[in-house]
């Protein structure tokens, strides 16, 4: 789009012509980011719950003063010719038929009555997995949100395969070897960029998260980091005989996502800590760390860790995310076991401790 803009920028400027777009991003706000980064001014609509039923993007088309589509994702040569035009109709050409849209509800219960109606109703799905994101992004969510935006998502794209924005939704959020581009790597330098010029970046409601920086993994780079496999770190209770947190000091919400295509066992997962009232990290004691049983034989690769603030003490929502890929050539078992450690203190006592929290990871086989 920002060659476009360099194209259409005098014409626009002139009165020649109006450009606007819309986009169907999850988090309409990154958008105006990066308008703001490439100095694009012009109307930007949002479109997340893809109401104008589209499968790919981008879609470029220039329509004349009559409502006559001319062209459908022209090449930027044909602009000046389009701009010459008489825009009166000629012979059988009329104005676009424009279909009024069919509303797609944005609510999670309404969504969820019309699936109780139409089990396989595709955009639905997709749709439902849009406003449980929403949900989890805003102030009031719930722990299974991003767990059923995950889950419709995928129902939604097994319904319509070739739904290109579905694809690309779920990919967002998933491995490294699934990705076809990493989503935002060009936040930290479009701040960067926008400061530089004086001016205050656009604020983001939510921040891209580890998986939508990830860039993609090839298969030749997995293979080769299976040649030269540095020994995971040593575990802290082989034994099992560590304290486990059976009183859920700290609760956990773990969100799996599949690779979309078929053939590719790769699995990424966010996982969020939340300290229970009255207990807080012990942040001077050591650090959060993640490990799968001892002799697994699965791979953690891609590991985020949270940063801890620079306090003694803190009660954050703490959130990590990390993939499993197979050794080698064998393919991943159904299910897997991981094992959280971490310190905190809770205040009805004063004790500070060192705790072990286990999880069974699944992973169906497609």
């Amino acid at each position: 789009m920002p060659g476009w803009h360099q194209a259409t920028q005098k014409y626009a400027a002139n009165g020649e012509l109006q450009v606007l777009g819309i986009v169907q991003e999850q988090h309409p706000n990154r958008a105006a980011l990066f308008m703001q980064w490439k100095e694009m001014d012009w109307p930007l609509f949002s479109d997340p719950f893809n109401e104008l039923g589209i499968s790919a993007v981008p879609i470029t088309l220039f329509i004349d003063e009559a409502g006559i589509i001319r062209h459908k994702n022209p090449k930027r040569k044909a602009l000046a010719a389009f701009l010459s035009l008489d825009s009166s109709p000629k012979g059988n050409e009329t104005a676009a038929q424009v279909r009024p849209l069919k509303r797609i509800p944005h609510s999670i219960p309404e969504l969820e009555h019309i699936l109780e109606a139409f089990p396989n109703n595709a955009a639905a799905h997709f749709a439902l997995g849009v406003a449980y994101r929403q949900r989890y992004d805003s102030d009031t969510p719930e722990a299974n949100d991003f767990r059923q935006a995950v889950s419709h998502w995928r129902r939604a794209l097994a319904l319509n395969p070739d739904q290109y924005i579905w694809r690309r939704r779920i990919q967002q959020y998933g491995p490294r070897l699934d990705k076809p581009y990493s989503f935002y790597d060009w936040v930290a330098q479009a701040r960067s960029e926008i400061i530089a010029q004086g001016e205050v970046p656009t604020p983001l409601k939510v921040e891209p998260s580890g998986a939508e920086f990830a860039k993609p993994l090839s298969t030749r780079s997995r293979k080769n980091s299976r040649k030269v496999r540095p020994s995971p770190p040593p575990h802290p209770d082989p034994e099992g005989l560590l304290t486990r947190d059976e009183q859920k000091l700290v609760t956990t919400t773990i969100v799996g996502v599949p690779a979309t295509h078929p053939k590719q066992s790769a699995r990424r997962f966010h996982l969020t800590l939340r300290p229970t009232p009255g207990t807080s990290w012990t942040n001077d004691a050591g650090p959060l760390s993640l490990h799968l049983e001892p002799n697994s034989k699965a791979l953690i690769q891609d590991l985020s860790l949270p940063t801890p603030p620079n306090t003694e003490t803190s009660s954050e929502e703490r959130t990590l995310e990390f993939e499993i890929h197979p050794q080698s050539k064998e393919s991943l078992p159904s299910s897997l076991s991981i094992s959280l450690f971490y310190y905190v203190c809770t205040e009805n006592d004063h004790t500070c401790r060192f705790l072990r929290q286990d999880h069974i990871l699944d992973l169906p086989h497609k």
